[in-house]
């Protein structure tokens, strides 16, 4: 690692152990989004009224609701009310979370890490398609939980490349640049949806998600058990990685602990990655700008 990207991690280090660390807020809209649906007895009447006054929100809820992979019938929904009753509250959630990280890109003029960054959001869309439709199909996990698992899993990411703008030289050493995401993305990320107070599943999924070997909290004295949402989140980051990059199935994927949790053999590795791929395409496009 070169001068630079020491001092990057450096300074990174102490303001992570000494809890300094300025970390983002969470945008205006997902804030206020997240709060109303916190409220166990709001109505979808409610919500409507809250995210009616944001337009950008509006739209894309109802995009969302209205795409294929939420409106089999066809019939085209109109109003925001019954947009939100037929995807739930934390499908409302994760279109604001959405627009919330779009934001974030956009408040940042990166220069030649631009297209790093547009190409970490569509990965995060392609992750969370596939977290969706991953828990639909093999676990009891709820699918828009974990399509916002998905969303923020390299949340940590895009914090590290707006940090960046501090250090310019770093972006002069690919090695050392792809060494420091790597390595302290996790444990960023982590930190993020602490402060902006998400669950302990989705800070799990945050900080779990690259670890191969992990072991699930469910885990109960060495004896089987079911797949947790960062076992999702992490079958679905292989799946988007090997498909953002033209190769095929892995044979070894089937070796891994969160597949065998999942019970993916190789028919069903294949039946999602390919015949799942209108689906996928179909909540990537909804969820983009």
């Amino acid at each position: 690692m070169n001068s630079i990207g020491f001092e990057f991690v450096q300074s990174l280090s102490d303001e992570l152990s000494k809890g300094t660390v300025k970390l983002p807020s969470l945008p205006d809209i997902a804030m206020k989004i997240k709060t109303i649906l916190e409220d166990p007895d709001v109505s979808a009447k409610q919500v409507a009224k809250v995210v009616s006054t944001e337009a950008t929100f509006s739209a894309r809820l109802l995009k969302v609701a209205n795409s294929a992979a939420l409106n089999s019938s066809g019939n085209t929904i109109k109003d925001i009310p019954t947009a939100i009753t037929r995807m739930g509250f934390k499908m409302a959630h994760s279109i604001a979370v959405a627009i919330a990280m779009d934001q974030v890109l956009n408040a940042h003029s990166l220069g030649k890490l631009d297209k790093y960054f547009k190409d970490l959001w569509l990965h995060s869309l392609n992750v969370a398609a596939f977290s969706y439709v991953l828990a639909k199909k093999q676990t009891k996990i709820k699918a828009d939980e974990a399509l916002i698992a998905g969303l923020l899993h390299d949340v940590g990411k895009i914090y590290l490349l707006a940090r960046m703008e501090d250090y310019p030289e770093l972006t002069d050493d690919l090695q050392t640049f792809e060494a420091v995401i790597n390595e302290w993305h996790t444990g960023v990320g982590a930190a993020i949806l602490e402060a902006w107070r998400f669950s302990a599943e989705l800070v799990t999924v945050a900080d779990e998600h690259e670890m191969l070997d992990r072991v699930p909290t469910n885990a109960q004295g060495g004896a089987s058990f079911e797949a947790d949402l960062a076992d999702v989140v992490q079958v679905a980051n292989l799946f988007s990685h090997a498909i953002e990059h033209g190769r095929e199935i892995e044979p070894e994927w089937t070796d891994i602990k969160s597949f065998q949790r999942l019970k993916l053999n190789e028919d069903l590795i294949h039946d999602i990655m390919v015949q799942s791929k209108v689906e996928i395409d179909s909540i990537v496009s909804s969820l983009q700008a």
